[in-house]
């Protein structure tokens, strides 16, 4: 199992991006097929509401990797972990604007 951490922690960051970018896209068709955007939580419509929860757990759940894995430093895999952690938590940011920007359901 010893060869195995490397991996798991090269392809942490980027494996969570896609977990969450998947969700995302998951909430996004069921919200639209449900007529989520004609219902609402307070001032939001829960469509939006619901993907907007998702891509802040996600983001901040790639930072906290992110963080977690610069504690090790003692090899290039354990730096290369660290910048993979870190483009998977800046993609999931990057990746989730539209949602804010743009019309849920068109």
């Amino acid at each position: 199992m010893g060869g195995l951490m490397p991996l798991l922690r090269l392809s942490a960051g980027l494996t969570l991006w896609a977990i969450g970018f998947c969700a995302i896209y998951a909430v996004h068709g069921l919200g639209c097929a449900l007529g989520w955007p004609n219902e609402t939580v307070g001032p939001f419509e829960l469509h939006r509401a619901s993907m907007i929860a998702l891509w802040a757990c996600f983001t901040l759940a790639g930072i906290w990797l992110a963080l977690v894995l610069g504690r090790y430093r003692g090899s290039a895999m354990d730096r290369a972990s660290m910048l993979l952690a870190w483009a998977g938590a800046g993609t999931t940011l990057v990746s989730g604007l539209p949602i804010v920007l743009v019309p849920a359901c068109l």
